[in-house]
Protein backbone atom coordinates (compact mmCIF):
# COMPACT_ATOMS: atom_id res chain seq x y z
CA UNK A 1 0.00 0.00 0.00
CA UNK A 2 1.42 3.36 -1.23
CA UNK A 3 2.13 6.17 1.51
CA UNK A 4 -0.24 8.42 0.32
CA UNK A 5 -3.60 5.79 0.64
CA UNK A 6 -2.05 4.59 4.00
CA UNK A 7 -1.97 7.93 5.34
CA UNK A 8 -5.71 8.71 3.97
CA UNK A 9 -7.10 5.56 5.75
CA UNK A 10 -5.77 6.43 8.90
CA UNK A 11 -7.44 10.04 9.07
CA UNK A 12 -10.61 8.73 7.85
CA UNK A 13 -10.53 6.02 10.35
CA UNK A 14 -9.60 8.64 12.76
CA UNK A 15 -12.63 10.84 11.90
CA UNK A 16 -15.15 8.41 12.02
CA UNK A 17 -13.75 7.04 15.68
CA UNK A 18 -13.63 11.26 17.09
CA UNK A 19 -17.34 11.67 15.30
CA UNK A 20 -18.55 8.32 16.62
CA UNK A 21 -16.88 9.25 20.11
CA UNK A 22 -18.75 12.70 19.82
CA UNK A 23 -21.87 11.79 18.93
CA UNK A 24 -22.19 9.52 21.74
CA UNK A 25 -21.68 12.12 24.13
CA UNK A 26 -23.80 14.35 22.17
CA UNK A 27 -27.17 11.42 22.96
CA UNK A 28 -26.12 11.59 26.63
CA UNK A 29 -28.83 14.08 27.51
CA UNK A 30 -28.85 15.50 31.47
CA UNK A 31 -31.68 13.80 33.07
CA UNK A 32 -33.58 13.87 36.71
CA UNK A 33 -34.86 11.15 38.50
CA UNK A 34 -37.06 10.88 41.80
CA UNK A 35 -37.42 7.64 43.80
CA UNK A 36 -40.06 6.54 44.64
CA UNK A 37 -42.44 7.38 41.13
CA UNK A 38 -44.43 9.69 41.65
CA UNK A 39 -43.38 10.93 45.21
CA UNK A 40 -46.44 11.75 46.98
CA UNK A 41 -47.10 14.80 49.36
CA UNK A 42 -45.23 14.37 52.78
CA UNK A 43 -43.04 11.47 51.45
CA UNK A 44 -39.24 11.44 51.49
CA UNK A 45 -37.60 10.87 48.07
CA UNK A 46 -33.99 10.57 46.65
CA UNK A 47 -33.32 13.27 44.09
CA UNK A 48 -30.67 11.99 40.83
CA UNK A 49 -29.07 13.87 38.33
CA UNK A 50 -26.92 12.35 35.77
CA UNK A 51 -25.46 14.57 33.44
CA UNK A 52 -25.70 18.35 32.99
CA UNK A 53 -23.03 19.69 35.93
CA UNK A 54 -19.22 18.65 36.33
CA UNK A 55 -18.97 20.19 39.74
CA UNK A 56 -18.48 18.09 42.69
CA UNK A 57 -22.20 19.15 44.15
CA UNK A 58 -24.64 20.40 42.95
CA UNK A 59 -28.38 22.08 44.05
CA UNK A 60 -32.43 21.16 43.54
CA UNK A 61 -34.90 23.50 43.74
CA UNK A 62 -38.55 23.37 43.42
CA UNK A 63 -41.96 24.72 44.52
CA UNK A 64 -42.81 21.21 45.25
CA UNK A 65 -39.75 21.03 47.73
CA UNK A 66 -39.97 21.95 51.29
CA UNK A 67 -36.31 23.22 51.15
CA UNK A 68 -33.24 23.30 48.73
CA UNK A 69 -31.79 19.95 48.25
CA UNK A 70 -27.93 19.75 47.86
CA UNK A 71 -26.85 17.11 45.78
CA UNK A 72 -23.28 15.18 45.73
CA UNK A 73 -21.71 13.15 43.30
CA UNK A 74 -20.63 9.90 43.93
CA UNK A 75 -18.00 7.47 42.27
CA UNK A 76 -20.65 6.49 38.89
CA UNK A 77 -21.23 10.95 38.78
CA UNK A 78 -24.44 10.76 39.65
CA UNK A 79 -25.49 13.64 41.90
CA UNK A 80 -28.15 12.38 44.45
CA UNK A 81 -29.96 13.92 47.74
CA UNK A 82 -32.91 13.76 49.98
CA UNK A 83 -36.03 15.85 49.66
CA UNK A 84 -39.57 16.10 51.34
CA UNK A 85 -42.70 16.79 49.34
CA UNK A 86 -44.42 19.51 50.60
CA UNK A 87 -47.89 18.19 52.45
CA UNK A 88 -50.04 20.94 50.67
CA UNK A 89 -48.15 19.65 47.10
CA UNK A 90 -50.98 19.79 44.38
CA UNK A 91 -50.86 16.53 42.38
CA UNK A 92 -49.02 16.72 38.76
CA UNK A 93 -45.98 18.11 37.16
CA UNK A 94 -43.45 20.07 39.35
CA UNK A 95 -40.54 21.86 37.73
CA UNK A 96 -36.77 21.31 39.18
CA UNK A 97 -34.38 23.47 38.65
CA UNK A 98 -30.68 22.25 39.29
CA UNK A 99 -27.89 24.77 39.57
CA UNK A 100 -24.45 23.95 39.02
CA UNK A 101 -21.51 25.96 40.72
CA UNK A 102 -19.92 27.62 38.00
CA UNK A 103 -22.05 26.50 35.15
CA UNK A 104 -26.12 26.95 34.08
CA UNK A 105 -29.46 25.98 35.71
CA UNK A 106 -31.07 22.91 34.11
CA UNK A 107 -34.69 22.78 34.44
CA UNK A 108 -36.68 19.18 34.58
CA UNK A 109 -39.78 18.27 35.25
CA UNK A 110 -40.78 15.48 37.79
CA UNK A 111 -44.78 14.44 38.63
CA UNK A 112 -46.31 14.50 42.27
CA UNK A 113 -49.09 12.02 43.03
CA UNK A 114 -52.17 12.02 45.26
CA UNK A 115 -51.02 11.43 48.78
CA UNK A 116 -53.28 8.11 50.15
CA UNK A 117 -55.96 9.43 52.31
CA UNK A 118 -55.72 8.56 56.36
CA UNK A 119 -57.61 5.26 57.32
CA UNK A 120 -61.07 6.42 58.64
CA UNK A 121 -61.83 5.27 62.67
CA UNK A 122 -60.47 4.33 65.38
CA UNK A 123 -56.98 3.17 66.22
CA UNK A 124 -57.53 -0.46 67.73
CA UNK A 125 -54.37 -2.31 69.25
CA UNK A 126 -53.51 -0.89 72.73
CA UNK A 127 -55.44 2.10 72.77
CA UNK A 128 -52.94 4.54 73.05
CA UNK A 129 -51.30 2.64 75.67
CA UNK A 130 -47.53 2.70 74.12
CA UNK A 131 -47.89 6.56 73.65
CA UNK A 132 -47.86 9.40 76.70
CA UNK A 133 -47.94 6.72 79.29
CA UNK A 134 -46.06 7.99 82.02
CA UNK A 135 -45.57 6.00 85.65
CA UNK A 136 -47.72 8.74 87.77
CA UNK A 137 -50.70 7.83 85.13
CA UNK A 138 -50.28 3.87 86.02
CA UNK A 139 -50.01 4.64 89.59
CA UNK A 140 -53.20 7.13 90.12
CA UNK A 141 -54.94 4.54 87.57
CA UNK A 142 -53.85 1.73 89.97
CA UNK A 143 -55.27 3.61 93.13
CA UNK A 144 -58.21 4.52 91.84
CA UNK A 145 -59.42 0.66 91.04
CA UNK A 146 -58.02 0.11 94.52
CA UNK A 147 -59.78 2.75 96.21
CA UNK A 148 -62.67 1.23 93.98
CA UNK A 149 -62.05 -2.18 95.29
CA UNK A 150 -62.07 -0.92 99.27
CA UNK A 151 -65.12 0.85 98.33
CA UNK A 152 -67.52 -2.23 96.97
CA UNK A 153 -66.22 -4.20 99.65
CA UNK A 154 -66.76 -1.69 102.40
CA UNK A 155 -70.89 -1.53 100.83
CA UNK A 156 -71.47 -5.24 100.39
CA UNK A 157 -70.14 -5.58 104.40
CA UNK A 158 -72.40 -3.32 105.66
CA UNK A 159 -75.09 -4.98 103.54
CA UNK A 160 -74.19 -7.91 104.69
CA UNK A 161 -73.76 -7.08 108.52
CA UNK A 162 -77.46 -5.06 108.14
CA UNK A 163 -79.45 -8.05 106.77
CA UNK A 164 -80.75 -6.49 103.72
Amino acid sequence: MRPAHLLGSLALSTLAVVGAAGAAVADEQPSLSISPSPGTPGESVVVSVSGGCSASSATATSDAFTTSVPLSTGSAGIYTGNATIRRNATPGSHSVSVACPGGATSTYTITIGRSTPEPLGVRGGLGGAQEGTTGTDIAIGTGLVALAGAGTALVLRRRSRSGA
